[in-house]
């Protein structure tokens, strides 16, 4: 949610990209919704957004007693955006961090219960795709992730952008290590890359496929996204 979202602005969106209407509702909390966590949400956005749209009592609507960081302009990637939350997160319990703006079929209850019983020490929601605007793992034949690229297609087997691990504190670990080695995609610090410097600590970081994935990052997405929907619904209505 910390992001400028130029792309819908050039559009002609005139809200940020998470209060945009999707079937009456904003696209954040579609998003929630469909990850449907029963935990603690701790939301990062942009200042600007959050005071001019009254962004805090909105989700508070959605996830009551949630946590709101806000950010004052871009950061250098969503890694350095997310250890703003560091007080938050810097702990043993379990963290996920997800992007705001993607749609999936899945089981939530079954994904943590496979990381938890395979003692898992993260874990990546990943799908089918080769494009280089995703992240990308190899894997071995026991589904443990040996290598995170981003943007570099090096297997078919693509991230969703939901990012599980184990104890929040191994995230902002291998997130400032990854930093202080300057290990950057297109000038920026993206979060699955960190998984990288946890792989060469020897934790245990498992892949968890799913079916479908829809991106709504961009215009075009969220156009593909309304017409599935309303297929969908038209199907059913029918």
């Amino acid at each position: 949610m910390a992001g400028r979202g130029k792309r819908f602005e050039d559009a002609g969106y005139s809200f940020p990209k998470p209060l945009i209407d999707i079937n009456g509702k904003p696209m954040i909390q579609i998003i929630v919704e469909n990850l449907n966590f029963p935990a603690e949400h701790v939301f990062l956005c942009q200042k600007e957004h959050s005071e001019k749209y009254s962004l805090k009592e909105l989700l508070e609507l959605i996830s009551p007693n949630c946590k709101i960081v806000t950010v004052n302009g871009i950061t250098e990637g969503a890694a350095c955006t997310t250890l703003l939350a560091k007080e938050l997160i810097n702990n043993d319990e379990e963290l996920i961090i997800a992007n705001s703006d993607q749609w999936i079929d899945w089981n939530n209850q079954h994904f943590l219960s496979y990381l938890r019983s395979n003692e898992a020490d993260g874990g990546i929601v990943t799908f089918i795709a080769t494009h280089p605007k995703w992240s990308f793992v190899k894997i071995d034949d026991e589904n443990k992730v040996l290598e995170v690229a981003e943007k570099r297609p090096i297997s078919n087997i693509a991230t969703v952008g939901i990012y599980y691990f184990k104890k929040g504190s191994d995230f902002v670990e291998a997130a400032e290590k990854m930093i202080v080695k300057n290990i950057r995609t297109n000038n920026e610090f993206y979060i699955a890359p960190v998984y990288n410097e946890m792989i060469q600590d020897g934790k245990k970081i498992l892949h968890y496929p799913i079916a479908e994935m829809r991106g709504l990052g961009t215009p075009e997405d969220l156009s593909r996204f309304l017409e599935n929907l309303n297929k969908k619904t038209t199907a059913v209505e029918s």
